[in-house]
């Protein structure tokens, strides 16, 4: 059996939860079916600003990946999405890739518009992606890094950033914010 590193796992279970009509490939129309998830869980009109802005940090996503893969390829396999996202260089050619998504996330979940993400949204975030009341508490602890009781956008980013970047385990908290848990 084949071994993985952490991100290579992490990366194969990101394809999993894109592959949204679970055909064995991630194209540009499963991206926009997340985005319409979040429309729908949010109750976002399609012109609401941080809707559009999602989606735009979607596509320059999914973009940056066709880059790094087979020109003329419109929908990525497993092992092509894989390999994609890790050549994409997020902490060197694309560091804004993550940081517009983490703006884009930060601006739907900060419902109250206070710009700080309090547990309660959190929660409500973790009930849309399937996650249990229960272990609310424990994921926001693991991403408040200040400990303000707070989550500010810095600190999405910086998940984000572990989920793609760090090869310190599988579990990397940034993974709830791409519907992984």
């Amino acid at each position: 059996m084949a071994r993985f590193d952490p991100i290579m796992r992490r990366l194969r279970q990101l394809f999993a939860v894109l592959d949204t009509d679970d055909d064995g490939f991630v194209t540009w129309e499963d991206h926009q079916r997340m985005v319409d998830a979040y429309a729908e869980h949010y109750s976002l009109a399609r012109d609401d600003a941080r809707l559009t802005a999602l989606a735009a940090a979607y596509w320059a996503q999914w973009l940056g990946l066709l880059a790094k893969s087979t020109p003329g390829r419109f929908r990525l396999s497993q092992d092509e999405y894989v390999a994609a996202h890790r050549a994409v260089g997020y902490d060197t050619d694309r560091p804004d890739l993550l940081e517009n998504l983490a703006k884009a996330l930060f601006a739907v979940l900060d419902s109250d518009g206070d710009k700080r993400i309090s547990s309660d949204e959190f929660a409500a975030y973790l009930a849309f992606r399937g996650v249990s009341g229960e272990d609310a508490p424990l994921v926001f602890q693991r991403l408040d890094l200040d400990r303000d009781s707070y989550l500010s956008q810095r600190e999405i980013a910086r998940s984000l950033r572990a989920f793609h970047l760090n090869n310190d385990g599988l579990h990397a908290p940034g993974g709830i914010f791409l519907g992984i848990h």
